[in-house]
């Protein structure tokens, strides 16, 4: 193969994997946090982010709520960012939204049954103790350094208001049946376990709340707010996530060719049939896996902050690719991995440095591959 076709193969890749994600990932998981961090940003009021994860708000309070914010969204580490950006830039402090950032794709409901299901039950449950108590001790840390600038983000507009009175007075249950349906339409809209047909019954009534609400209890005025912020973060967020995706099939594809293979063959591992770029990261590290050392977790915890991984796919890549049902991958870096990869990676980071700036950026993924690190040591060599 010449060297023309070889860049051409690794061109293909990428654009291979921008046109899976795309396919796999904008109607059913994209689209719906879009429109809930805009929602955030739009409807929920100044006091009640505050009040419950700002910088000032009771720490108990906020960090339980944030740490275990991910058990009802069945989200992915792009699909979340929306949702974070919106908390973040409505006033939320930096710990807390830091918490939740980490928390919503970690520790999803399908994804902790899916991994204790198809791995193991004390593998599930590990993730699960692990990343809650993570997603707290990493908004504390990031609280500890950059509490003191907490508020930069705040917006200072005023409310809104509905017939002289704020947004913020609305009825609980109106905003709790504005958000409520927004999320369930989220977790029916993406979970792979549903087939169309069952689906489509379990949304339309959804919709129908969504659309009682926003005609009886919402003005004009704050309906078009709501679309005004959901493009917002649209623009602002979903060209970084192309862009990093893109890049993500490229590294693949030099993998797969630094192994002799073609970036687009297909390669069956665990009875399953992947293209030869979305594996081959994973084939080059596979003899290091077989115990848990600092080597095999740090590393694990490292691969699984580059890749991205779409929500639940990072069950087969631990059991199928990386062997570790087969017993060719040790517990310490399974864990790490399982703990870094929903939470982490490369388009993942852009958006979050785009959002929060550098220094914040660097020590929020320095804490997450430090954090997953240990876990997957404890776990590995003293745990299990």
């Amino acid at each position: 193969m010449t060297s023309v076709e070889l860049l051409v193969e690794v061109l293909r890749a990428g654009i291979d994997e921008t046109l899976s994600y795309l396919t796999l990932h904008v109607i059913t998981c994209l689209v719906p946090a879009f429109f809930i961090a805009g929602g955030i940003s739009a409807v929920l009021s100044d006091h009640f982010v505050r009040q419950y994860l700002s910088g000032d708000a009771p720490k108990l309070h906020a960090y339980s709520m944030a740490s275990v914010a991910g058990v009802a969204l069945a989200v992915c580490s792009c699909t979340i960012l929306p949702m974070f950006a919106g908390l973040y830039k409505k006033g939320a402090g930096i710990g807390p939204a830091t918490a939740f950032l980490f928390s919503g794709p970690a520790i999803n409901v399908l994804a902790i049954v899916f991994t204790a299901s198809a791995l193991s039950l004390p593998l599930g449950g590990a993730r699960a103790v692990f990343a809650v108590t993570m997603a707290g001790a990493i908004g504390l840390t990031m609280a500890f350094v950059f509490g003191s600038e907490d508020g930069e983000n705040a917006e200072t507009q005023p409310a809104v208001t509905d017939g002289g009175h704020a947004t913020g007075r609305r009825p609980t249950w109106v905003t709790t049946g504005f958000f409520g349906s927004q999320v369930a339409i989220l977790l029916i809209a993406a979970t792979g376990l549903l087939t169309w047909e069952i689906k489509g019954p379990l949304l339309a009534p959804l919709f129908a709340v969504l659309g009682y609400l926003l005609w009886a209890k919402f003005d004009h005025e704050e309906i078009e707010e709501w679309f005004q912020e959901t493009w917002f973060f649209t623009r602002t967020i979903f060209p970084l996530l192309i862009a990093g995706t893109f890049v993500i099939g490229l590294i693949g594809a030099i993998a797969a060719i630094a192994q002799g293979m073609s970036p687009l063959e297909t390669i069956t591992s665990g009875g399953e049939t992947f293209v030869a770029h979305q594996v081959a990261p994973g084939l080059l590290t596979r003899e290091i896996f077989g115990q848990t050392t600092v080597l095999s977790a740090g590393l694990g915890s490292a691969i699984g902050a580059i890749l991205y991984m779409p929500t639940l796919l990072e069950v087969p890549i631990v059991g199928s690719l990386f062997g570790y049902t087969n017993g060719l991958m040790a517990d310490g870096p399974a864990l790490a991995l399982l703990l870094a990869g929903p939470s982490l990676s490369l388009p993942n980071m852009l958006v979050i440095w785009k959002t929060i700036g550098t220094r914040r950026t660097a020590l929020y993924v320095s804490l997450v591959a430090v954090a997953a690190t240990m876990a997957g040591l404890l776990w590995g060599l003293v745990l299990v």
